[in-house]
């Protein structure tokens, strides 16, 4: 009953703030709509209304859940605001908990409701969004029908005035078409739904003196008819009639662009040499590799180098450290022999502590991938 409370005091809030609401982009919408929709619905219990126990919840019956159904048809004013007629039809049964007996009720409900955009009202932009929230409340008819009833009071059919209060969430699957999840709670005039009538059988409660709700959630689809309206065309005004230049001296020839840098092709480029356990002279493929090296430092005085030299995990780190300085040499002496300048090369030692595999101490591996361990990488760069 809380929830339901604040339910209806946020609905009149929201009524109030969309006239204080600040002016959000604008654009034509008015628009019909017709729907369906099914769900289930289920007898949500009895309230009472006299003044010494008022709202007091009390409900006698396990209440069951049926299938329902409605039909809308909707008068969208504007991005916020909406008229909406509808009719639901479903069946209310349950079993009882006290003295009474299972009920049959059927229902048909007709409601007039303002339905209320609150994705739109609380925010600035009034657009016509792929998904949002809605909210509802109205006032209606519903034709009660007690099939099977307790009180023989109770008859039917009876028609009831009734206050429909609903929410839910829109999703716009395309222009004219939309997805609807909803619920609506009718507070039904009447204390006939349960097919007993409060105040006869020793109820401590006066006839008259008790009202009763039923819960419809639903899913359902809304058309929207006729073709959106478009953005009114921007206004584009003539233009105005350009003032006649005034004679300019002749410009001055612009001075010769600098000519641009072109960065030579090998930066970038990777040369690896690899070596044999525990070892740092240099193989014949190493060679070669180097000699290619050598070849692009001559063809590019620019290029400089880093060079990083490393060795596998095996054996202890302070030796692995010293190996590693011994094979940055060999490769640096070699460089320094095909005319090379050292000064244009940065030569790093790092032992085992740059593995580039899972090798470390206490790892089994193969030699093979030791051998990817044992190398000096060197880096062209500008």
């Amino acid at each position: 009953m809380k929830k339901l409370s604040l339910l209806a005091v946020f609905l009149f809030v929201g009524q109030s703030l969309i006239f204080a609401q600040e002016k959000g982009e604008k654009l034509p919408y008015n628009r019909w709509e017709i729907g369906v929709n099914a769900g289930v619905s289920n007898f949500t219990g009895s309230y009472v209304v006299s003044k010494s126990e008022f709202l007091k919840y009390f409900n006698n019956f396990n209440s069951d859940y049926n299938f329902g159904y409605g039909i809308l048809v909707k008068k969208n004013f504007t991005h916020v605001f909406a008229l909406e007629g509808a009719y639901n039809a479903t069946t209310l049964t349950g079993s009882p908990v006290t003295i009474y007996n299972a009920f049959k009720t059927g229902i048909s409900e007709f409601d007039l409701n303002t339905v209320w955009n609150m994705s739109n009202l609380l925010s600035k932009n009034k657009i016509d969004r792929k998904f949002y929230w809605y909210t509802k409340l109205g006032t209606g008819l519903t034709h009660v029908n007690n099939k099977n009833f307790t009180d023989p009071t109770v008859q039917g059919p009876w028609r009831y005035w009734t206050i429909p209060v609903g929410a839910g969430l829109v999703f716009r699957l395309s222009d004219n078409v939309r997805l609807d999840l909803g619920t609506q709670w009718s507070w039904v005039n009447t204390n006939r739904l349960d097919g007993v009538n409060q105040g006869g059988l020793g109820q401590k409660f006066l006839i008259g003196a008790v009202r009763e709700n039923y819960l419809y959630s639903h899913a359902g689809l809304s058309f929207m008819l006729g073709k959106k309206p478009a953005k009114p065309a921007p206004v584009v005004e003539a233009p105005k009639p350009q003032p006649k230049p005034e004679p300019k001296p002749e410009p001055k020839p612009a001075p010769p662009a600098p000519p641009k840098h072109v960065t030579p092709a090998c930066v970038g480029e990777i040369f690896k040499v690899y070596f044999a356990f525990d070892k740092w002279d240099l193989n014949p493929a190493s060679k070669s590799e180097l000699d290619r090296l050598a070849k692009d430092m001559q063809e590019n005085p620019s290029v400089d180098l880093e060079m990083k030299s490393h060795t596998d995990s095996r054996g202890p780190a302070s030796y692995n450290m010293k190996l590693s300085e011994k094979r940055g040499k060999s490769v640096l002496e070699y460089l320094s022999a095909k005319g090379i300048s050292t000064s244009r090369i940065n030569a790093q030692a790092f032992g085992e502590t740059q593995l580039i595999n899972k090798c470390k101490d206490g790892v089994k591996c193969t030699e093979a991938e030791h051998a990817l361990n044992r190398r000096t990488e060197t880096l062209v760069i500008e």
